[in-house]
């Protein structure tokens, strides 16, 4: 006993895994085997699996030094199995493995030197070792037979006339066998090599996606190796059988890997049977084998099921020595095949094989046989029925009858399985057929040696017969097989019009008659064609004496030379004949072409001409048909042309005849519009009284009461704040700029990849900021900036889209216009058309001179700026010195680094004594016409101020000035300001002196290893020409800071102009450096990572999907693009029902998850009827009623999250079946409900998504578009939501995948089991909807960066930036503008604690409140000087801006008293006044909060408690606890009927949760406090049920809530922790659980409120500490005049 033997194989990559880039996956070490999946992550139990076989042979790459040749596989498995056969054993090898793995490589091997498989192996060793081993007393004798075993049918593929279906028999000694299958004889390995040629030549193969010669058929080669010993002295002789299988398995394969059609779907699928039946037959044996030995049985093995392992049964588990080689592929994308191929070869290996030696066995079955025979003959005569041999060989049965004295005569034949059952299976055929079966193989046993070899070469006589009327030429020898012109027999070549098959065909004209026809003649045809012309009988060739005659049959189509053939000719050597229409030709005659060219000796070009006779193609032969025929291509070709441009002419005259009925039908429109508008135009007629001359002089214009404005002065600034804002925006025009311009760019860079360039060229955009002015060719291009506005406005800074060039061979940027780049793209284009028609071998080759220079390269400094600072110098001012640390930033807003700068006045002489540094001294001159520098770090006296300090005020106006700051209290203008002689400069700072101070550069540190030689530049802002530079440093990249020491003295005579620049602009400092390496190179990588964007910077990750598109509605409506009237936030549940069994809908189970695309999975169940429930939740308002559902359509099914409007087709958008909608009341809830239903019958979708099982880890998504029409609405309404859903089976139980989910419960809760969304109702006026100016607004730019590029695909992915490009720099200059804020707040922050103001909140001194005007002009800076705040009221002239003074105490209180009067009004207001201060609220900036804050101070509080009450209790709510309630929000008025244009846009709730937890609730209207989970997720809140429900019950939109906190209400409501959220419909109160999160929710819901009332706190706790150290100053100064008294 022994077990199979089992090793593996691993083949290199193939040309289909290599254009795919596949990884290998496979590591062999020793014998062991590992397999890493692909799909898991790595370091994982599940990664590797592991598999130990007895070989495991590495032949992936040729190149390692493990590399397994074919050499080695057959020292370790075939030398092993040819010694058993030499020892008597049968033997046993087959290969096994998915298509194209390497089976047949491995078995049959290639004919190239040392490429030879297995069986070419073992036959030349098998011989080899006879010829050394034969003597007189051993012989040995070798039979061979080859078979393939396809779709189930057992072929011979040595003998062809066994071309039908082999039976395959059984025998109870010899086992399975295949009957008639020749075997054949062979004396030498060159007899076996022939064969197997030949073969494998028969063999099925065919073409798959996995392998081009994909072996179809299972192919079996058996060696029949025989034995004889003579024993001299017992006189006996001996044999030892050994039956050598050798086994080609077909290719397991998937239909989808190998794109199996048709034959091959079916050959593969037979295949896979096969296969399939091997795989059980082993597990079954190694079941067998692995069970215990008493508690064997007899199990049952399926050897039957296959052909193939009824044929393997005694090699796979009898008397055999097998081995098994599994063929593997090393590619990722086989992971599956390779996987089951690897497990398919661990099972073998427990089989276990009972092999004993063959010794004596014919003898031993001859005997055996011949009783049989007897036992089967006296069977036969029992019945009546002699048996005799007919002289063919077959049994001739006859029974007498007892009745009629006659024969009945059978004769039988070797019969099928499916003929023998048809017969009834009765006894007596069945005992003739056995008996037949028995004599065949009596005969084959006892035939001898020589009437093998005899019969061998009858069988070869057949072959030989059977190729020549396949056209397949056979030499003389016999042993040649193929396609060759003989020396002597006439022949026809075929003639193909591909030339690969043409001359592949040959068929021989033997003396005498051929005869040429089809297959259904009734005499047998000698050359047999098929074809629709062919007939029957169709000509005959006559071979007389090497003269060949074709002799035509009646009506038979034939043509010599072009020439129809009617009567017999004689054929000459290469002679061209056309049988049919189809059958083309050549014929030849060896002796005719072999006299011809004796006799050509002199003339060449007859020669020329002889040898185009001798081999015309198919080409020559039907151009020689067309011209015979007298067919005229040329007349034919010009006749065609007339037709066709007849045919021009024709539909080019309809087409200008129609063009010119369209253009008159237009043209009459287009004059009853041009009067319709002249009808229209006389409504202007009150303007025709006024003449051109009233217009000319600007003040009549604004005196003219036509143009008189009702504007107020808030309304005013609201109206520059919005134009300044729209000047500022210009992102279309970028658009324009990008997308126009895409194309250049593109061909750009595609030249340069083809001219092999290291230039790449992108877009950027550049903005003239502090940090990143223009460089001086781009600022030119740039129109002039335009002086401030008559509202006192900055100038605005333009953005330009310009071109970033990186020159990678030098490690440069450059930035050209897009002039610049049109430019330079001509001379690209000339210096590519140059270098195509020039050679580069050319002496005059030389590009750059033919276009005077390379026009992608521009020259590039030797020192790169690193990035720059500034320095404000405010504290000149009064004077102290200060250091500072500031940052260097790059043009992109980065931080490089920072650098440390100290600013101090040189009063009197000093000497100070720098060993380390350099001193140097300068003079500037400040003269009072300088112009003001672009920047504007700091406003001018026309800006609002803002900042507050509190200096020198009293406690009361202190709560007043923070509700200004807050934006609730007075104008900004009404802040206080400062007295006026604190704008006077010191005595230091006095005009028409000198003024001298000192610049030191200190230290840089954190500057990158990529710069070397750092040196430091600094200059006022507009004298660029007057630069300050400091000596270069080393960088050593240590991290050790670089030390400049310089030191550098400058002198001013003081100016007005001095002191202004003193008072608001800084000094700038660049920071060079030389480049060490390229920072564009791989190996210089930047250290520092930049800030990625904000989310609200970019567009969103998943687009919302649009509306599917309606049948009943047609194409979708433009989006409106008037203004809106109205917002409304509204929240919508979305239910899927399904029929339950009590023939109730019950929603189905929803999983609840924010990682999922949609937030939420539906888990439906197959085949069950379904409702799509939608319910609409909103304040009440009188502008939203719902009227009715129009419909609801159902579209895009597919199974990914993205969805395009390209699936809205007519099979896949279905329009469900409605339900009236209704309007619900709810108890205890005045919201707005609005429900409807819709019959859902997803079968008729033609989804094969819908109509299955979803298949594991598959989600399908839908789109579903919901048409509500609204009343007072032009249009409807569209609610548009992406659905997700996993189906299940009918019967399944669904629930939550998740343990979380399941654990939870709340599945299980109907109203859990719903999603819900978040839109924004907008309403607009139907008239602007469609204006004309609208609609002129509306215009599309063509984008030409789809636009194809010559070369464009050798940019390998490279598109051009877009519209992100804008995000990204909006982003920068955001950046940008913090830093310079925070630049800017840090120097003043540190000139306070440098003159102790931090310490003493109020300020005394005059240098005091001069730091504090400065901070508060300091506050009122822009967001960003190219982003101006929105003005409060327009001021036309700077100068009349009142100077800044200091109150007395009545003017302090009567301002108080004006700032509580105001707050009073605006609580008092009735609610129409209310909703407009609302609606008159001015935009904020994105940056900041965005709410409205409403901070209500402790003093102004006690004032106006009578109107908070009234806002906060309700009479109808007397009996509440504390008689207080919720903050109820005011009452909407009455709107007139208006008609309006809706649209709902789902809202993109933000992932990020700014806070979660519990708070008791107190709602308006409400019947007490309830505790509610609570989420913030800005900017919305949503309230739920419990921390467990899922879905949303309640959305605050804090874009229009006011959320007020202060002692004041917590005393009203007696209650601790709350505050109010109040919007405008309704108000809640909400308390927290905890004294410290009172805070906290403040900070997640609106973080500058609860900054405020932070800073309000401390302010508090420093008031007494101050109190007491003045109270300890005076009571010193009173001790130490009464010690001086």
């Amino acid at each position: 006993m022994s077990s199979v033997k089992v090793a593996v194989r691993v083949r290199p990559f193939n040309s289909r895994e290599i254009g795919r880039e596949s990884k290998c996956i496979i590591e062999m070490t020793g014998a062991t085997t590992a397999i890493t999946n692909p799909k898991v992550p790595p370091n994982t139990s599940e990664a590797v699996k592991r598999f130990n076989f007895d070989y495991s042979y590495w032949s992936h790459d040729p190149r390692d030094s493990d590399f397994s040749t074919q050499t080695m596989v057959y020292k370790d498995i075939g030398e092993e199995m040819l010694q058993h056969s030499f020892d008597g054993y049968n033997v046993c090898i087959f290969a096994y493995g998915q298509t194209g793995a390497g089976k047949s490589y491995t078995m049959m091997g290639r004919q190239e030197e040392q490429q030879e498989g297995i069986i070419p192996m073992i036959c030349q060793d098998l011989f080899s070792r006879i010829h050394k081993t034969e003597n007189d007393e051993l012989k040995y004798s070798v039979e061979v037979s080859y078979m393939e075993i396809y779709c189930e049918r057992v072929r011979d593929l040595l003998n062809p006339k066994n071309k039908g279906n082999l039976r395959v028999r059984e025998h109870p000694l010899l086992g399975p066998y295949v009957e008639d299958l020749s075997k054949l004889a062979v004396t030498d390995y060159q007899d076996i090599h022939d064969l197997i040629d030949e073969g494998n030549k028969a063999r099925t193969v065919a073409a798959t996606n996995m392998n081009e010669t994909s072996s179809r058929s299972h192919a079996v080669f058996t060696i029949f190796f025989t034995q004889r010993r003579h024993d001299t002295m017992t006189d006996l002789t001996t044999e030892k059988v050994s039956k050598i299988s050798l086994v080609d398995l077909a290719g397991s394969e998937r239909a989808d890997s190998t794109g199996a059609k048709g034959t091959r779907l079916k050959e593969g699928a037979n295949i896979n049977k096969s296969l399939t039946t091997l795989g059980k037959v082993i597990s079954a044996l190694a079941e067998v084998a692995s069970k215990k030995k008493h508690n064997k049985k007899a199990d049952f093995i399926p050897y039957r099921d296959s052909a193939l392992t009824w044929l393997l049964r005694e090699n796979l588990g009898g008397n055999s020595k097998t081995a098994m080689i599994a063929a593997i592929s090393p590619a990722d994308i086989n992971y599956d095949e390779t996987l089951s191929t690897l497990r398919y070869a661990d099972r073998a290996k427990q089989i276990v094989c009972k092999a004993v030696v063959n010794e004596d066995a014919n003898a031993k079955l001859i005997r055996e046989l011949k009783e049989e025979i007897q036992k089967l003959r006296d069977l036969l005569k029992a019945e009546g029925i002699e048996v005799q041999e007919g002289p063919d060989g077959k049994v001739v049965c006859e029974k007498r009858d007892a009745n009629k004295d006659e024969l009945n005569k059978s004769t039988t034949g070797i019969k099928s399985p499916s003929k023998s059952r048809n017969r009834n299976g009765s006894t007596t055929e069945m005992a003739v057929d056995q008996l037949q079966a028995s004599e065949k193989l009596i005969a084959e046993l006892n035939e001898t040696w020589e009437e093998k070899l005899k019969r061998t070469e009858e069988i070869r006589l057949q072959r030989e017969a059977v190729f020549a009327e396949m056209g397949v030429a056979v030499k003389e020898d016999g042993i040649t097989v193929g396609v060759f012109s003989p020396k002597k027999t006439p022949h026809l070549v075929n003639l193909n019009e591909d030339p690969n098959l043409s001359e592949c065909l040959l068929y021989y004209i033997k003396d005498g008659l051929t005869r040429l026809g089809t297959h259904e003649a009734n005499v047998p045809q000698d050359i047999q064609l098929s074809g629709s012309h062919i007939l029957k009988e169709h000509c005959t060739f006559e071979n007389r004496n090497s003269t060949v005659t074709l002799l035509p049959h009646k009506d038979a189509i034939i043509f010599v030379n072009g020439r129809q053939l009617v009567e017999p000719e004689v054929l000459k050597t290469g002679s061209r004949v056309i049988l049919g229409k189809n059958h083309v030709f050549r014929f030849t005659n060896p002796e005719q072409a072999r006299e011809l060219r004796e006799k050509i000796t002199e003339d060449e070009a007859e020669n020329e001409e002889k040898e185009k006779a001798d081999a015309p193609d198919w080409n020559f032969a039907q151009c020689e048909l067309l011209e015979k025929q007298g067919i005229d291509l040329k007349a034919e070709m010009k006749k065609r042309l007339d037709n066709l441009e007849e045919q021009y002419k024709r539909e080019k005259l309809q087409a200008d005849q129609q063009f010119e009925e369209q253009r008159k039908t237009y043209e009459a429109r287009i004059d009853a519009l041009q009067k319709q508008v002249e009808e229209q135009s006389m409504t202007m007629s009150m303007y025709s009284s006024y003449s051109p001359e009233d217009f000319h002089q600007e003040e009549d214009v604004y005196n003219n009461p036509m143009y008189e404005s009702c504007w107020t002065a808030r309304e005013a600034g609201l109206a520059a704040w919005a134009f300044r804002k729209w000047r500022y925006h210009q992102f279309t025009s970028l658009r324009d700029d990008l997308w126009g311009n895409a194309i250049f760019l593109k061909e750009a860079n595609a030249i340069s990849v083809e001219l092999k360039k290291k230039v790449q060229f992108q877009f950027t955009l550049l903005t003239d900021t502090l940090y990143s002015p223009l460089p001086p060719e781009l600022a030119s291009s740039v129109a002039p900036l335009q002086q401030e506005d008559e509202f006192g406005a900055p100038p605005v800074s333009k953005t330009l889209v310009a071109v970033e060039v990186t020159d990678t061979k030098n490690g440069a940027t450059h930035y050209w216009s897009l002039e610049k780049l049109r430019q330079r793209l001509e001379l690209m284009r000339e210096m590519y058309h140059n270098e195509a028609e020039m050679s580069p071998t050319s002496p005059d080759y030389n590009v750059e001179s033919l276009t005077g220079g390379d026009p992608f390269y521009d020259r590039f400094p030797w020192f790169r700026m690193v990035g720059r600072s500034f320095i404000y110098l405010s504290n000149l001012l009064y004077p102290v010195p200060l250091v500072h640390k500031v940052a260097i930033v790059n043009e992109r807003g980065d931080v490089r680094g920072y650098l440390r700068i100290a600013v101090q006045p040189v009063l009197d002489e000093e000497s100070i004594d720098f060993n380390n540094g350099v001193k140097q001294s300068a003079r500037l001159v400040f003269n009072e016409d300088d112009a003001k520098p672009k920047y504007r770090a700091l406003n001018e006296k026309d800006d609002v101020q803002r900042y507050i300090d509190n200096g020198g005020l009293d406690s009361k106006l202190e709560a007043e000035l923070e509700d200004v700051d807050s934006g609730r209290g007075i104008d900004s203008n009404s802040a206080s300001e400062c007295p006026e002689n604190a704008e006077e400069p010191g005595e230091h700072l006095q005009v028409g002196k000198e003024f001298t101070f000192r610049v030191t550069v200190l230290q840089a540190t954190g500057i990158g290893a990529e710069y070397a030689d750092i040196f430091c530049q600094f200059n006022f802002l507009h004298r660029h020409e007057e630069a300050f530079s400091t000596e270069p440093v080393k960088n050593s990249a240590s991290g050790a800071p670089l030390g400049f020491y310089h030191v550098q003295n400058i002198t001013v005579p003081v100016t007005k102009s001095f002191i202004e620049y003193l008072k608001t602009q800084p000094i700038m400092f660049k920071i060079f450096g030389h480049y060490q390496t390229h920072p564009l190179h791989k190996d210089a990588k930047q250290e520092f990572v930049s800030r990625p964007p904000p989310r609200r910077m970019l567009p969103p990750s998943i687009p919302i999907s649009q509306p599917v598109r309606s049948p009943k509605f047609g194409p979708l409506p433009c989006p409106p693009s008037s203004t809106v009237l109205a917002k409304h936030d509204v929240l919508v549940w979305f239910e899927i029902c399904e029929l339950a069994p009590n023939g109730e809908y019950v929603p189905s189970v929803v999983e609840h998850s924010d990682d999922l695309p949609c937030r939420g999975l539906f888990l439906l169940h197959q085949g069950i009827q379904r409702r799509i429930r939608i319910t609409i939740v909103h304040e009440p308002t009188p502008e939203v009623k719902w009227k009715d559902i129009n419909e609801l359509v159902v579209g895009r099914i597919r199974n990914t999250p993205e969805s395009s409007d390209e699936q809205d087709e007519d099979a896949c958008v279905l329009s469900l079946g409605l339900f009236p909608g209704e309007v619900l009341d709810v108890p205890g809830d005045d919201r707005s409900f609005y429900r409807f239903e819709a019959a859902w019958d997803s079968s008729l979708h033609n989804s094969a998504l819908l109509n299955r099982v979803s298949q594991g880890g598959e989600t399908i998504y839908i789109t579903l578009s919901a048409y509500l029409e609204l009343e007072n609405c032009a249009r409807p309404a569209i609610v548009t939501k992406d659905l997700s859903m996993v189906i299940y089976g009918r019967d399944a139980r669904t629930g939550p995948r998740s343990l979380k989910h399941l654990f939870s419960g709340q599945y299980r809760n109907p109203e859990a089991n719903r999603l819900s969304g978040v839109y924004e109702l907008s309403l607009r006026r139907a008239s602007e909807a469609g204006s004309p100016g609208v609609q002129r607004r509306q215009r599309r730019v063509l984008d030409t960066s789809s636009t194809y590029v010559r070369g464009e695909e050798n940019l390998h992915g490279w598109r051009p930036r877009g519209d992100s490009l804008i995000f990204d720099h909006q982003w920068e200059l955001e950046k940008l503008t913090r830093l310079e804020e925070v630049g800017r707040m840090r120097h003043l922050l540190l000139l306070r604690e440098r003159l102790g103001m931090d310490t003493n909140p109020n300020p005394t001194t005059k240098t005091e409140k001069d730091v504090c005007n400065l901070a508060a002009r300091a506050a009122t800076s822009p967001v960003h000087m190219v982003i101006p705040q929105s003005p409060q009221t327009p001021v036309k002239d700077p100068q009349q801006i009142l100077p800044e003074r200091e109150y007395n105490q009545r003017e302090q209180d009567l301002m108080l008293k004006c700032l509580k009067l105001v707050q009073a009004g605006r609580f008092a207001k009735n609610e129409a006044n209310d909703t407009q201060t609302q609606s008159d609220v001015s935009p904020s900036d994105e940056g900041c909060a965005d709410m409205t804050v409403s901070c209500i101070s402790s003093n102004s509080m006690e004032d106006n408690k009578f109107v908070i009450r009234r806002r906060l209790c309700s009479p109808d709510r007397a009996d509440a606890p504390n008689g207080w309630e919720a903050p109820a929000p005011a009452t909407q008025p009455i709107l007139p009927l208006r008609l309006y244009v809706p649209e709902l846009e789902e809202i993109r709730v933000s992932p990020v949760v700014a806070r979660k937890g519990l708070l008791n609730v107190l709602e308006h209207g409400g019947s007490g406090w309830k505790k509610r989970w609570v989420t913030v997720r800005r900017p919305y809140v949503f309230i739920y049920r419990s921390e467990k429900d899922p879905v949303e019950r309640a959305v605050l939109n804090l874009a229009t809530a006011q959320v007020e906190c202060s002692e004041d209400q917590a005393a009203m409501v007696k209650i601790p922790n709350t505050f109010s959220v109040v919007t405008k419909h309704r108000g809640y109160l909400l308390q927290t659980l905890g004294d410290k999160e009172v805070h906290d929710w403040l900070y997640a819901i609106n973080p500058l409120l609860a900054g405020q009332i932070k800073s309000r706190l401390a302010r508090r706790t420093l008031e007494p500490a101050s109190q007491t150290a003045s109270q300890i100053q005076a009571s010193s100064a009173a001790n130490a005049n009464s010690a001086n008294k």
